[in-house]
């Protein structure tokens, strides 16, 4: 498999790819390897997988059709959430549960896309140019605020061909100057819809390699990256772009620390080979719509709107652009300067409050970031910027004692963030912080986008000796957990989760250990 989408040369029909991943040569066996590791039973698991899928690939399509399959994994975020966004580094990994794409190109631009889980995801037909025209646009942001986008929208809601039509139409936007063929496609793989480990980034990139490759057009990771963060404007997420860069670039045993604005890989370094990676489902899937998606972007919002407001009050935050520039070291003020500028911000503000406290300036602003969300009533401006400070504060120097293995302060810095995002937190009350000598880094702030649940599975965890932290796995309101563990007391760690969490809530177990993988890639033919 490749990592940067090039490709030596691919399977032709669909009846080689079954014969060659059913006899799997030793170069073929080579190649998983290199994506997945050592662990046979992973490589068996993921063979079976893709053999499966061209299977179907080939009961709904020419079966002498030149076919390639691509592959996008899910990632862990092991420390800086909420904050990619706000130019904060993420601490990623790949894992062992990916999308799995396999396609074959046409000589016009409709797109086939079609689900191994039909009851779930039903099958499209797609003439893009025939739904929206994208190049009545030259900029891309006006485009997904455009009527006709809202309209697609509201028309279906949710439904997963949106997304690839927003890979679609953002690419096309890019390659202006050509038409960009489409492509017949069977969907299928492991990560389960709202689970927190990124599913709809993965089908992201996914597609647009496939995409890339049938128009025989390469890009660089850096634009890839770009181009599928971007596209995400299209169903109205206004967030960052850290998915796509941990599935795009991630490699096999390594954890990458990722910094944004602008992207930057500022350091790669081996998982430490005692500890595991679990991860376990909350039972409830965090689909990105609706209210979750309003919250979402409400907290985002939350961030642009404090951010603003401290602009006012101080000088030297006047001259910095991101939240990322307001810990001590980039700034050059103490945590407790920090936190007494904090304590100014209105407590608890109605939007008629904030739009009050600007006196009338930056209302254009202002309309743009009330527009992403419904109105919560009162906005958390404090317990928001302050968590996504410490966080970036706790991301900026996670790789390097993760590296070291200072385990008790990788386990405070993991409880610290996920104390942020609990429903019910440690009380946050800014002025007895300004009066103490408390570090960011184990400050929460309350960002509170956990469940119950969660918090359930989280204490749970936390209660078992050798387990150093878990948090949620993604941006919140269900999914997954990620536990971070010794190898030997992960037996222990899903144990606990069985007894104390699955059988009481009477639902079926779904926590199991994970390893690092590589990146985003396409399958390649092994050589004769």
């Amino acid at each position: 498999m490749s990592n940067n989408g090039k490709q030596i040369r691919s399977v032709n029909a669909v009846e080689d790819w079954v014969t060659i991943l059913d006899k799997f040569p030793p170069e073929l066996e080579m190649q998983f390897q290199k994506v997945y590791g050592d662990d046979p039973e992973v490589i068996e698991e993921r063979r079976n997988s893709i053999k499966r899928l061209a299977e179907k690939f080939a009961t709904k399509y020419k079966r002498w059709n030149e076919m390639s399959i691509v592959r996008a994994p899910a990632r862990v975020n092991l420390m800086g959430r909420h904050i990619d966004h706000q130019g904060g580094f993420i601490n990623t990994i790949a894992i062992n549960k990916e999308i799995l794409l396999a396609f074959s190109g046409r000589k016009d631009e409709r797109i086939n896309i079609k689900n191994t889980d039909p009851a779930q995801f039903s099958g499209h037909t797609l003439e893009p140019s025939s739904i929206l025209d994208v190049s009545l646009y030259t900029d891309w942001i006006s485009f997904t605020v455009s009527d006709s986008v809202k309209a697609l929208n509201r028309k279906y809601p949710g439904d997963w061909s949106l997304y690839i039509l927003a890979i679609y139409y953002r690419i096309q936007m890019h390659f202006s100057d050509r038409k960009l063929n489409g492509l017949d496609c069977m969907v299928g793989g492991n990560i389960s819809v709202g689970s927190g480990l990124s599913s709809s980034s993965a089908l992201g990139v996914a597609f647009a390699k496939a995409l890339l490759k049938v128009n025989k057009t390469q890009i660089s990771d850096k634009v890839l990256i770009e181009l599928t963060g971007e596209s995400e404007l299209f169903l109205g997420f206004h967030g960052g772009k850290g998915d796509q860069a941990a599935i795009v670039s991630a490699q096999k045993g390594m954890v990458s620390k990722i910094g944004f604005f602008p992207f930057h890989i500022s350091d790669i370094s081996p998982f430490p080979d005692d500890l595991k990676i679990i991860i376990a489902f909350s039972g409830l899937s965090a689909k990105k719509g609706g209210a979750i998606k309003s919250i979402y972007n409400q907290r985002v919002a939350s961030y642009k709107i404090a951010f603003r407001m401290l602009q006012k009050m101080c000088d030297k935050i006047q001259l910095m652009a991101h939240v990322r520039d307001l810990t001590p070291s980039r700034i050059g003020l103490t945590s407790k300067e920090i936190l007494s500028l904090l304590a100014q911000l209105p407590k608890a503000p109605t939007r008629k409050d904030i739009s009050e406290y600007f006196e009338g300036e930056d209302n254009e602003l202002l309309a743009t970031w009330f527009r992403t969300h419904e109105d919560p009533g009162n906005y958390d401006l404090i317990g928001t910027i302050l968590f996504g400070i410490s966080e970036c504060n706790r991301s900026e120097s996670f790789h390097e004692i993760l590296r070291n293995k200072d385990m008790d302060k990788i386990s405070t810095f993991i409880n610290a963030s996920h104390n942020g995002d609990r429903l019910k937190g440690v009380e946050l009350v800014i002025d007895k912080l300004v009066e103490g000598d408390s570090c960011l880094t184990e400050i929460p702030g309350k960002y509170a986008c956990s469940t119950k649940d969660i918090d359930t599975m989280v204490d749970i965890v936390n209660s078992v000796p050798g387990t150093f932290g878990a948090q949620i796995a993604g941006a919140g309101m269900g999914g997954n957990i990620v536990v971070l563990a010794k190898n030997g007391v992960a037996d222990n760690v899903l144990t606990e989760l069985r007894k104390k969490y699955y059988e009481v809530k009477d639902i079926s177990f779904d926590a199991h250990s994970c390893v690092p993988v590589a990146g985003a890639g396409i399958l390649e033919k092994p050589s004769k």
